[in-house]
């Protein structure tokens, strides 16, 4: 039984053939090069070959039937694979449109709790926009990820990062991704908060611009440093000088 497979001494350029024993799993020879009468020559010395395991290459099979016609051709199980994956990624490709559809909706926000009761502990409240747009993603990615979609399919459909998709799939709850570094710290925008939450409200979402508005305010700050704002219970961060939005 042997294994018949190209090799590249220069990709793009110049490439042989690779000759494997299939038991011992170990190569027996090297051709120069690929083409059909090379193999069929070696084969033809070599009668006793009853299988031939070998890529879907024209000039494989060529060479193959050409050199020993008594010997089983078969597509070695790594192509098989390699060429089924190719389909089907081509195939999604082509209706990845369809797939769109297939996209759970964003879940309705919890109700706000009743007057009286314990308030939440999580960082981020039921009803805050940043709380309930990571909500969102995490139940979008977790049920694509149910559904049998790969990470790498789910980040192209999302249009997200793959790390962004892996941070996401690795936490259980969307609570687990409420935690950062700037938790319970206090900021040199603290007393600005109150204006930076109405003036977002208002629709103003560029950090260049609400830190030009907080300045003739008091804000001694500068543009070109990483600031905090602590808006309600929940710390972000505000890229000043990259035009970002906090």
């Amino acid at each position: 039984m042997v294994g018949v497979d190209e090799y590249a001494t220069r990709e793009g350029r110049h490439y042989g053939t690779v000759l494997v024993d299939i038991e011992t799993r170990r190569p027996i020879d090297l051709l120069p090069d690929r083409e059909a009468s090379s193999l069929a020559v070696w084969l033809a010395e070599r009668p006793g070959v009853e299988v031939i395991c070998r890529d879907r290459a024209p000039f494989f099979a060529g060479g193959a039937a050409a050199g020993a016609p008594q010997a089983v051709q078969v597509a070695d199980r790594w192509h098989l694979w390699h060429n089924l994956s190719e389909a089907a990624e081509r195939a999604v490709a082509q209706h990845r449109h369809c797939l769109r559809a297939l996209v759970p909706a964003a879940p309705d926000p919890e109700p706000e709790p009743a007057a009286g009761e314990k308030p939440s502990s999580s960082p981020w409240p039921t009803g805050h926009r940043f709380a309930e747009r990571t909500r969102a993603k995490h139940a979008t990615i977790h049920a694509l990820l149910a559904a049998g979609h790969s990470k790498r399919s789910v980040a192209r459909q999302l249009g997200m990062s793959q790390n962004t998709v892996l941070r996401f799939s690795r936490a259980d709850t969307p609570e687990g991704l409420f935690a950062g570094q700037w938790q319970n710290r206090t900021s040199v925008l603290d007393e600005y908060k109150t204006y930076l939450d109405d003036r977002w409200s208002e629709g103003c979402t560029n950090a260049w611009k609400l830190w030009e508005e907080i300045v003739p305010l008091g804000y001694k700050g500068g543009s070109g440093s990483n600031c905090v704002v602590q808006s309600q219970s929940v710390t972000t961060e505000l890229g000043l000088g990259t035009g970002g939005a906090y």
